[in-house]
C-alpha cells in the first residue's frame, strides 16, 4: 500500500509464484511412475504429451483479476492439456491407451475402463543409437492406409517400404504399423538383426485391427 493506502501488486513475487505452480504442475517430458492394468509396475519419462502451463496467460488473468476486484475460482490456462491428471510424477492419461512394453517387446491396448482389447507381439527399433524406438508419452498424430514410409539406412542408402497401415507417434517418422517382411515377432529378434529403422513393426493382421481401434489424439506410452 502508498501512502494514500492504494495497494499494488508485488509484480516480482508473482512471477515468482507463477514459476512455482508452473513446476508443480507441469508433467510434459516429466517421469511419471504408473501401474499397468496386469499390475506391472511402469516407469517413464520424454515425450510431447501433458499438461503444460501458460505461465504468461496466468500472470496476466491474476493481474487482470486483481485490477478488477474478481472473486472467484479460475482455470489454469494450459498449452497443452493431457485426458487426467493426477499430479506430477502420476499417470496422466486416462484408461484409453496404447501401452508398447520395449522389453517384452508387446503391445497393448485399453479401452476407456481399462480392458485389455487388443494384444500383439512387436519388433522394435534396432538398439544401435541411431534407430532406437523413443521412449516416452505420446500422442497418435493420425492414421494412413496405406502408406508408404521413406527413410535413410546407416550407410546413407535410402530405403522406401510400403505399408498397409500406419498409425505414427514421433511426427510422421517413428510410428506402429506392419511388417510382413518379418518372419516372426516378440522375443528379443530386435536384437538379432530383425530390428526396425525405430518404429514398431506388428503382424499384418494384428496391425488391421489396432489400427480400426486407434485413433488420432489417443494416448501412446512407450517405454522398457
Amino acid at each position: 500500500f502508498d501512502e494514500s493506502l492504494t495497494p499494488s501488486l508485488d509484480e516480482e513475487a508473482l512471477v515468482a509464484w507463477t514459476k512455482q505452480l508452473e513446476t508443480a504442475c507441469d508433467t510434459v517430458g516429466t517421469e511419471r511412475t504408473y501401474t499397468r492394468p496386469d499390475g506391472k509396475v511402469i516407469t517413464v519419462a520424454g515425450g510431447p504429451y501433458g499438461w503444460l502451463t501458460d505461465g504468461e496467460a496466468l500472470l496476466e488473468l491474476v493481474k487482470e483479476g486483481v485490477a478488477n476486484g474478481t472473486v472467484g475460482a479460475v482455470d489454469i490456462p494450459c498449452k497443452t492439456t493431457g485426458t487426467a491428471y493426477n499430479g506430477a510424477g502420476a499417470q496422466d492419461w486416462s484408461a484409453r491407451y496404447c501401452d508398447i512394453d520395449l522389453s517384452e517387446q508387446h503391445v497393448r491396448f485399453y479401452d476407456e475402463t481399462g480392458t485389455l482389447i487388443w494384444e500383439a507381439p512387436c519388433v522394435s527399433g534396432t538398439p544401435n543409437g541411431a534407430h532406437n524406438t523413443p521412449t516416452g508419452v505420446f500422442w497418435l498424430n493420425q492414421k494412413a492406409s496405406p502408406s508408404v514410409l521413406k527413410g535413410t539406412n546407416l550407410d546413407g542408402s535410402k530405403y522406401e517400404s510400403a505399408v498397409r497401415y500406419w498409425m505414427p507417434f514421433v511426427g510422421n517418422v517413428i510410428g506402429l504399423h506392419d511388417a510382413d517382411w518379418q518372419a516372426a515377432f516378440g522375443g528379443t529378434l530386435y536384437q538379432q538383426g530383425r530390428g526396425s529403422h525405430g518404429c514398431v513393426n506388428l503382424p499384418v493382421g494384428s496391425a488391421a485391427d489396432l489400427f480400426g481401434i486407434i485413433q488420432s489424439g489417443d494416448v501412446v506410452v512407450c517405454h522398457w
